[in-house]
């Protein structure tokens, strides 16, 4: 073996303080940021109130601010909001369907998202949590404090498994999933006899798959001390 390859394998990283440094350099560059960001908005006031000055008492929208082979352009927008469309109604008449602009938009609730998200994505388990639990305890007066505790959310119910049962990290995991999955079912059986739904509850299962699309992605987020 060669002296480089014996420097080399005693000077590698290794893949645990390769992930810390990775961490540390998120943490790093995003603090960066942060502070860019910081900056640029001080910056951008200062220009904003230096351009409210110049154009006060002009026609003038816009006004130029040079640098070294740069500059900062500031230019007044503005913008119109309706307080009472029926009264623009009146004013224009006839006009109206011309001028006045009618859009339909659907928002839906966060609950009915995480529903309909749970739906699409196959994220339920026929069942119900009564079987989960009896599944995992015989004691009834736990069997009576997991039903009160046990709310879909993964990460809380995992720890609350652990809390209550002493069962290992990885039974936990399991029990927590399923209970996510059979409480998303009952959530789905529960909406569907509210809304008196006729069919079958695959067939709206089905509907909902048909009716919505769910883009999955993840999300990072950093946290440091500092």
């Amino acid at each position: 073996m060669r002296m480089s390859d014996i420097i080399n394998e005693n000077t590698a990283p290794s893949t645990k303080d390769l992930l810390k440094l990775k961490v540390a350099e998120l943490a790093r560059l995003s603090k960066t940021i942060e502070d860019t960001k910081e900056r640029i908005d001080q910056l951008k006031a200062y220009f904003e109130a230096l351009a409210t000055e110049q154009l006060n008492d002009t026609k003038l929208k816009s006004v130029d601010f040079w640098g070294h082979s740069s500059r900062v352009i500031v230019t007044e927008s503005e913008t119109v909001k309706p307080v009472s469309v029926n009264i623009l109604r009146r004013v224009f008449g006839e006009l109206s369907k011309e001028f006045i602009k009618e859009e339909v938009t659907y928002k839906l609730s966060d609950p009915c998202k995480r529903l309909l998200a749970a739906v699409f994505c196959g994220n339920y388990t026929e069942g119900s949590v009564e079987e989960l639990i009896a599944s995992i305890t015989d004691d009834e007066k736990l069997q009576a404090t997991l039903k009160k505790k046990l709310r879909g959310r993964y990460e809380k119910d995992k720890a609350t498994m652990i809390a209550l049962t002493g069962c290992s990290e990885q039974e936990a995991s399991d029990n927590a999933y399923l209970a996510t999955e059979v409480l998303n079912w009952g959530w789905l059986l529960q909406i569907l006899q509210a809304a008196e739904w006729q069919g079958s509850t695959q067939e709206a299962i089905d509907l909902i798959r048909a009716a919505v699309i769910v883009d999955t992605g993840l999300k990072v987020t950093v946290e440091s001390e500092g």
